[in-house]
């Protein structure tokens, strides 16, 4: 006749029961690992170990798939709980070893395990403290690697979840652009003062030919304007020979620059005609801003609704 636990222990296993049912997981493993539960918890520790003890076969067909009392569980969550209270059925029948295989099981696979005293026997508990001592150089190991792992995974999240902000990114930039395509004129590229080369997309060399020729276009028009004003002097007003020579050295002046300013402009715009020719670009493709829908954004609900009680996102424009 197997062991059994003390009667001040039943209010703690019926919590335990409400915790273990607490998660949502598959209905038929849920429902299976519940009649095992049932077992344990009327004191039943030996069926319950057969029963737990079948749901851990990895021979027999899955819940979803087999028939009850004939299956076994898929879940690791309950899977990880059939073998707790499996060791917990097991240490009340004082069957110790066995109790301990499925204790070194549940802590090699989650090393941070530890059961509840509020829910177990303080029998189970201590059970759990021995295997762990036992075996905490092993844990330890696996406590540092499982971190490792999870630590790779979280940058693998995050390096997931960079790349698609930053597709989410490029995606909206693009789609905030209109490419246009603009045909060129060989007739523009023949106007003076940078026209050409601002057709070709070449706004730097543009810029030099449009300063050059502004400057010596305007050296052009002061030096006629003094050279004018020299020719229409009063050489009357002169009274002497001196006088004259001055007026005539002035006008001598201001015709040459204006001479040379009229050279040196026809040239640069003639340069620059020539340069836009050779460098003749047909078309262009150029990209014009447009008005793009806002990124969604994601707000958290809740629904008080009787037929539909629970929290969800919802998402706003």
């Amino acid at each position: 006749m197997g062991a059994t636990f003390p009667p001040k222990l039943a209010p703690a296993l019926a919590g335990l029961a409400i915790l273990l049912g607490a998660n949502v997981c598959h209905a038929d493993d849920a429902q299976e690992l519940e009649l095992a539960k049932n077992r344990f918890n009327a004191g039943q520790y030996e069926e319950a170990h057969q029963q737990f003890a079948r749901l851990l076969t990895p021979t027999l067909p899955s819940c979803e798939k087999g028939q009850s009392g004939a299956c076994r569980l898929t879940d690791p969550d309950l899977i990880e709980r059939t073998r707790v209270l499996d060791a917990a059925s097991l240490i009340a029948l004082k069957r110790l070893a066995l109790a301990d295989a499925q204790i070194e099981i549940v802590l090699r696979q989650n090393p941070a395990y530890a059961p509840s005293p509020a829910l177990f026997p303080q029998e189970v508990v201590d059970r759990f403290t021995e295997v762990r001592g036992r075996l905490r150089e092993e844990l330890d190991k696996l406590a540092e690697q499982q971190a490792h792992e999870a630590l790779k995974r979280r940058l693998a999240e995050q390096q997931a979840r960079d790349l698609q902000e930053k597709w989410i990114t490029d995606l909206q930039r693009l789609a905030g652009q209109e490419r246009r395509i603009e045909v060129n004129s060989r007739w523009i590229a023949m106007l003076p003062f940078g026209v050409g080369q601002y057709q070709n997309g070449d706004t730097r060399l543009g810029a030099l030919f449009t300063a050059s020729e502004v400057v010596l276009g305007a050296s052009l028009v002061t030096s006629g304007v003094y050279a004018q004003s020299y020719a229409n002097y009063d050489r009357k007003i002169c009274t002497s020979v001196a006088c004259n020579a001055g007026v005539e050295s002035q006008f001598k002046t201001a015709a040459l620059v204006n001479h040379i300013s009229f050279g040196a402009l026809f040239g640069v715009a003639l340069a620059g005609i020539v340069q836009a020719q050779i460098a003749f670009v047909p078309e262009r493709i150029t990209t014009v801003p447009r008005a793009v829908p806002p990124r969604p954004k994601i707000a958290p609900t809740l629904s008080f609704d009787p037929r539909n009680v629970g929290v969800g996102i919802v998402g706003t424009f």
